[in-house]
């Protein structure tokens, strides 16, 4: 049987766990709730994309983005490495439990994530990566190279995205690829995109490899200096961004149908590429700051096209 949870005119697509059906289903949809506002609040993008999912896979995409978003402000909210490490052991102990033995303490997060994992059968090793990719960033330093950052980008972007596919029911090894190189172009745009806010509290994650051979200093990055070696290093990230992004954009003729959704942040992607390119590769330009008011109607036409 299928717990029809509902809030509003929302359905939630999850199964009972086999106390209490009316206190649980109670507890389910307000968690439900929560979680959409955080994602909402904190991840725009991805907000706009699960109203673009299937219902029945909508409830699962929220919880992992909810989940992401959780992992991602443990750095933001913490300035000693140590106590991070704690808020994720909190997380790691947890998705232990969940998977032992089905039961979550009575926290939002973990309530939804619990019938997401129950319901989509979500791997355990990529809920944990999520976890462990994080725990060796736990301080705003600069990426050693861009390799580096890729890598973490994939553990981290990429692996949410190959939840996104089970919570839809796709298991491809075309998707799979595909989805891998959009996780790594969101995440180089994110770092783009990030520049302004990191050298506002006089910090940089741009990979010291990169400022090396441009002859930038992170001195030069938090004063905001736009000269021809800021423009020549964010062209190389933008460059690479774009060769991921084309690289998922081609596989598309050997997806699956049920998988384009989960491809819908390219929009977003290839808008702030090209936003960037127009102004001249300059990250600190207000246009680049300024939040696309037409996301959705992009994002809905490229779902109608299936296309993204």
């Amino acid at each position: 049987m299928v717990l029809r949870c509902t809030s509003g005119t929302r359905t939630l697509g999850f199964r009972p766990i086999a106390t209490s059906a009316a206190r649980r289903a109670s507890q389910l949809s307000s968690s439900f709730d929560y979680c959409r506002d955080l994602v909402k609040k904190h991840d725009r993008e991805h907000y706009l994309n699960t109203l673009l999912m299937p219902k029945a896979a909508r409830a699962g995409v929220v919880a992992v983005r909810a989940y992401n978003v959780s992992l991602a402000s443990v750095r933001e909210n913490v300035s000693d490495a140590q106590i991070g490490r704690m808020r994720l052991l909190f997380w790691r102990s947890n998705i232990d439990q969940i998977y032992k033995t089905g039961e979550a303490p009575e926290q939002p997060i973990l309530t939804v994530l619990a019938a997401a994992i129950r319901e989509y059968k979500l791997t355990k090793q990529w809920i944990l990566q999520m976890i462990t990719s994080r725990e060796d960033r736990l301080s705003d330093n600069p990426f050693s190279s861009l390799n580096e950052a890729e890598q973490y980008y994939d553990k981290t972007f990429s692996t949410a995205l190959f939840l996104t596919l089970q919570c839809l029911g796709v298991q491809s090894m075309e998707a799979d690829h595909a989805i891998s190189h959009l996780g790594r172009a969101q995440g180089l745009t994110m770092m783009l995109h990030g520049i302004p806010y990191f050298a506002q509290q006089r910090k940089s994650l741009l990979p010291l490899d990169l400022c090396l051979h441009h002859g930038l200093t992170q001195e030069s990055i938090v004063r905001k200096e736009v000269d021809q070696a800021m423009r020549d290093l964010v062209y190389d990230i933008a460059a690479q961004a774009h060769v991921h992004l084309e690289k998922a954009c081609k596989l598309k003729s050997t997806l699956p149908k049920e998988a384009l959704p989960a491809f819908l942040p390219a929009v977003s992607c290839r808008k702030y590429l090209s936003t960037l390119q127009r102004n001249n590769f300059d990250p600190f330009h207000p246009i680049c700051a300024r939040r696309d008011p037409w996301l959705l109607y992009r994002m809905t036409w490229k779902k109608l096209r299936a296309d993204y």
